[in-house]
């Protein structure tokens, strides 16, 4: 039985406008039915809201879930229904050859919702293990990663990539090129398919520069910020020229922390040119995950705002815009009536307390992102005990 809710007095942001006003939503059958400026409390089971965020569930658009299948995979009810977050992407943890485990094993069962990319190489991404996935262009079996897309058209939204030294060796730049051709041709065919590159720590024989050259409109540059090797910065600490020309080109940002792909250094030198990602993720994994630094998207909320950055820009960067760069408008990212009412109330708290990152920095923080309620499909999944 599906229990309808009225809450009251919360703050609501209008993501397209950046405003802020107080609003009662109305729950029903599942669904958002209304928000307007007063609703009936009779109408359903009171929730009072005020002086708190009433937000769209988060989403983290990068995370590692293929739980007890992988040595990376976390739970994703764990990690993310007491985050507020209610969509979370598995960022290609699962290859063509052990997406069908993954989904029936994990993503079926989760009460998050569970979107993915399929990683290019056959069996995924091998943390722990001596040697990386194969990156490997002649092992991009478009026939298999193809098939997935027919099976899960409403899971798997793209394909995913890392280029770093440890996978790419001497192929240089001819994976990505691989990787964009099959999603081209999975494209041609009416599926939603963005290319997501993971840069860090690049082999000199790739560059920046030609990873932009190469990418899509609507593809995404994951771990913008990484401080490892070729960096977004200039030697005077400014975004380079070809990342602005980038985003003018469509290309997507995201900064995906993790533990070693942020510093404060960086995050501070992105706001002093007024550059935001377009997505903030956590790139969490089960070994990371409650681990500081970087140990949820919570956190990464939290350094972000240590170092500066606007508060109602945060926001936008876990709920509307990875709902809109990713298409699932429909489904997360908003609350508009008639979408699944998928909702996190949130509180945002002062805080004095210290974070670190993981090169020597430090900062005193400013304020926490403190998830009170997390509703999915219309059911409360999780509420604080002091939150009554």
């Amino acid at each position: 039985m599906k229990y309808d809710f009225v809450i009251k007095n919360g703050y609501i942001v209008d993501f397209e406008l950046m405003e802020i006003t107080k609003k009662d939503v109305l729950v029903r059958n599942g669904k958002i039915e209304a928000v307007k400026e007063s609703i009936d409390a009779c109408m359903g089971n009171v929730i009072d809201a005020s002086g708190k965020y009433v937000l769209p569930g988060l989403i983290d658009e990068h995370t590692h879930l293929n739980y007890q299948c992988n040595a990376m995979g976390a739970n994703a009810d764990l990690l993310c229904i007491p985050s507020g977050i209610t969509t979370a992407f598995d960022a290609g943890t699962a290859g063509w050859s052990n997406f069908d485990m993954f989904y029936r094993a994990n993503i079926l069962r989760f009460t998050t919702n569970v979107k993915a990319y399929i990683h290019a190489a056959p069996y995924g991404m091998m943390c722990g293990c001596i040697h990386q996935e194969n990156h490997d262009p002649s092992d991009f079996n478009e026939k298999e990663i193809m098939n997935l897309f027919y099976r899960y058209p409403d899971i798997i939204k793209g394909i995913k990539l890392r280029m770093c030294k440890d996978t790419l060796g001497e192929l240089g730049s001819a994976p990505l090129k691989r990787a964009v051709e099959i999603a081209d041709s999975i494209e041609a065919r009416g599926f939603f398919c963005k290319v997501a590159v993971h840069v860090n720590d690049l082999p000199l024989n790739v560059t920046i520069p030609e990873i932009l050259e190469i990418l899509r409109p609507g593809d995404i540059f994951v771990h913008i910020f990484q401080p490892v090797g070729e960096t977004v910065f200039d030697s005077a600490g400014h975004i380079r020229p070809c990342i602005n020309a980038a985003r003018e080109k469509g290309i997507v940002f995201d900064c995906s922390n993790g533990r070693p792909h942020w510093s404060f250094d960086t995050l501070r030198q992105a706001l002093q040119d007024g550059f935001y990602p377009d997505i903030i993720s956590s790139d969490v994994i089960r070994f990371s995950q409650f681990l500081s630094p970087g140990f949820s998207l919570l956190h990464a909320m939290a350094v972000c705002s240590c170092a500066g950055w606007d508060t109602l820009e945060i926001l936008k960067r876990v709920t509307y815009n990875p709902a809109k760069y990713l298409g699932i408008m429909d489904e997360a990212g908003t609350l508009e009536c008639g979408t699944p009412a998928d909702i996190c109330i949130m509180d945002i708290q002062d805080t004095e307390q210290i974070f670190y990152d993981m090169y020597g920095g430090a900062c005193k923080g400013n304020q926490l992102f403190v998830p009170l309620m997390t509703m999915k499909d219309g059911e409360i999944v999780f509420r604080q005990i002091y939150y009554a």
